[in-house]
């Protein structure tokens, strides 16, 4: 548990761009896999690409914002 709690955290808060991410790239396995439980479900392709395209938004937000950190600290 504390291994999540440090990859979600950012100096001892919650950040919602890493919620964001691992949420969204945790519903969409879910979902991708959601037939081998119901074989009645049917997936919809992009309902799975929109999960995942957030997922990937965020975390190139995340990226982002840390560049720029690093940036401003190197001047």
């Amino acid at each position: 548990m504390k291994i999540l709690i440090d990859t979600l955290t950012n100096n001892g808060k919650f950040s919602q761009k890493r919620l964001m991410t691992f949420s969204s790239f945790f519903v969409s396995t879910i979902y991708a896999f959601m037939p081998l439980i119901d074989s009645k479900f049917e997936v919809k392709e992009f309902v799975f690409l929109g999960f995942l395209g957030a997922g990937g938004f965020s975390l190139f937000r995340t990226q982002k914002q840390n560049e720029n950190i690093i940036n401003n600290n190197n001047e």
